[in-house]
């Protein structure tokens, strides 16, 4: 029979081409609101990098003339990034890349930047199919450093106190662009002829900080992620890696009559993309939160054992082959 080829049954968490790598990783650098703000380590090509991180310094002191100056000593903690594989496998009609190749790769390399975008932002700002031990709301939730309730002035001040109360001072706002009326609204009221504004729409900022927006679908209306991002880490062990392949059968994608998608009988060819990537907020004291709420499978629930990745949008996106049945001649 004919097969009616679905691409978006295998548009699992990601998706990316290959000629194209450097620039999807350079947007996607660019456009996930974690990666902006986030502070970079360099892993050296390895899967694992063990670094340290200054938590402060001791201070300055007075001193006269001619005495010893005293010296001041920081206080460094350990910390360690570990890589985790972001991956997905793409079949396409051998004639879709032959006969429009230039517009296949420009016209896919949004959805690739925006689907890896939105598994790493989702993943490390909320803990939803996570592969790493900890996320943004977690730490908030497990610091006492969470609110509910609408974007206004009094909130947005409130949000600020959960880490200045503490002692520690914020840098950035994460949030979505449906907030922004909430934000352009939130004036202290009772103030008279010159009230006090804290979103500058033109700067980008609120109460001086700069606000990053997430893309659609990440932080919802009302969400509002408030840290110091020197405490969030982020590497890159290698490049992004791109495989083609004109013969495999795809075990976790089938056709409309419940067979495997075979590429070499069918006459396609299957793109496979995989890039390494680690996250890590080195102090839980660092976040804050208002209306945010954590994924039920924080610490590390996916990728987890086993052959098949646990990964819910994965499982969502993708169908397994039904096992072959005997004909009515062969079970005489």
């Amino acid at each position: 029979m004919v097969q009616q080829f679905n691409p978006a049954n295998v548009m699992t968490t990601q998706s990316v081409p290959s000629d194209v790598a450097t620039t999807i990783i350079d947007r996607i650098m660019g456009q996930s609101a974690i990666l902006q703000v986030a502070k970079n380590i360099d892993m050296q090509g390895k899967q694992t990098k063990k670094f340290s991180f200054m938590t402060g310094v001791g201070g300055a002191y007075w001193t006269g003339e001619t005495q010893r100056i005293a010296t001041t000593k920081p206080t460094f903690l350990p910390a360690k990034l570990e890589a985790k594989k972001l991956a997905v496998i793409i079949p396409v009609s051998k004639e879709f890349l032959s006969y429009s190749y230039t517009n296949f790769f420009s016209e896919v390399t949004p959805l690739i930047v925006e689907q890896m975008d939105k598994a790493i932002d989702l993943a490390v700002i909320k803990g939803i199919n996570t592969p790493y031990a900890d996320s943004l709301a977690n730490a908030a939730q497990t610091n006492g450093s969470v609110l509910s309730g609408d974007i206004n002035y009094e909130n947005i001040l409130a949000l600020e106190n959960k880490l200045y109360d503490k002692g520690m001072q914020g840098n950035a706002f994460l949030s979505t662009l449906t907030n922004n009326p909430a934000l352009r609204t939130s004036i202290q009221q009772n103030a008279g002829l010159y009230p006090d504004k804290l979103y500058d729409s033109s700067a980008k900022t609120l109460d001086g900080m700069p606000v990053v927006d997430t893309q659609q679908g990440v932080l919802n209306k009302g969400d509002l992620v408030f840290g110091n991002f020197d405490y969030l880490y982020y590497g890159l062990p290698g490049n992004m890696d791109v495989e083609i392949d004109k013969s495999a059968q795809l075990s976790t994608m089938t056709n409309t009559d419940g067979t495997p998608v075979n590429l070499f009988e069918q006459d396609m060819v299957a793109m496979k993309v995989t890039m390494d990537i680690a996250v890590l907020p080195v102090r839980q004291d660092a976040f804050a939160t208002l209306n945010v709420k954590p994924g039920d499978d924080v610490l590390g629930a996916v990728p987890g054992d086993g052959t098949d990745t646990t990964d819910k949008n994965a499982k969502a996106n993708t169908a397994k082959a039904k096992p072959a049945t005997a004909t009515s001649s062969e079970q005489k």
